[in-house]
């Protein structure tokens, strides 16, 4: 499978989808990042271009492509933006598109999620991550990270730059991907999940859905025989 992660700035992927991209190159398949700045307004873009490389080696992405758009400038009612992400989608050909929310308050966050609808228009799937400053967020598929949630934690801690802000730090990370764990219910075999929302989703006839293990379910106490009504 090809995967492409698109984000805003240096550390949007790793904070949103990090976890995955981690487990999806480990299982041998292809993932592709593309940021559209180099996050002049949160520090030197030079430093944080050398920590968003480092981090796609770290990750093992097959690619990675920086992009020179004006930090906190970006906008969805131009073509510049949409004929962008178009191009890299094209050298991608991705299966799976990985992108910001388009309820998310940053504006360049939410610019960046409408364009890529539409220069997506042609792949099957397209989903939306979440980062800890993500508000309204309406999770709706749960990936299990549990096992390389430390990774993750280690993956973030490569933007050194960065490391003032506090959505940045390990307990942060981990007390999201834990919270959306018991908020999936799905606690009972995992323990941290990256969460993300359905913005397109396609079904192949081989699609294959994760099932928790019937002994891992918490058992109902036995239950009143129910009137069956057929209707006919």
């Amino acid at each position: 499978m090809n995967i492409l992660a698109i984000g805003a700035h240096p550390d949007d992927i790793e904070l949103g989808c990090g976890g995955l991209l981690i487990k999806a190159a480990r299982q041998g398949h292809d993932v592709f990042m593309y940021t559209l700045t180099r996050g002049a307004a949160s520090g030197d873009p030079q430093q944080r271009t050398k920590e968003l490389m480092q981090s796609a080696k770290f990750i093992g992405a097959k690619a990675l492509w920086i992009d020179n758009f004006e930090d906190t400038r970006l906008n969805s009612s131009t073509t510049e933006l949409i004929n962008h992400i178009e191009f890299f989608i094209n050298k991608a050909d991705p299966d799976l598109i990985i992108t910001h929310s388009l309820g998310d308050v940053h504006h360049d966050h939410k610019a960046i999620a409408a364009s890529t609808i539409e220069a997506g228009r042609f792949i099957p799937n397209i989903m939306s991550y979440e980062i800890p400053l993500t508000k309204d967020f309406k999770p709706q598929v749960y990936y299990d990270i549990s096992d390389v949630v430390d990774d993750k934690v280690e993956l973030i801690k490569i933007f050194w730059s960065q490391q003032s802000k506090l959505y940045l730090k390990a307990n942060a990370i981990k007390g999201l991907a834990e919270y959306r764990a018991l908020q999936s219910r799905l606690n009972t075999s995992i323990n941290y999940v990256e969460s993300f929302e359905v913005l397109k989703m396609c079904f192949g006839k081989e699609f294959r859905l994760w099932k928790v293990p019937n002994d891992r379910m918490p058992k109902a106490e036995k239950a009143k025989p129910a009137e069956i009504i057929e209707l006919t």
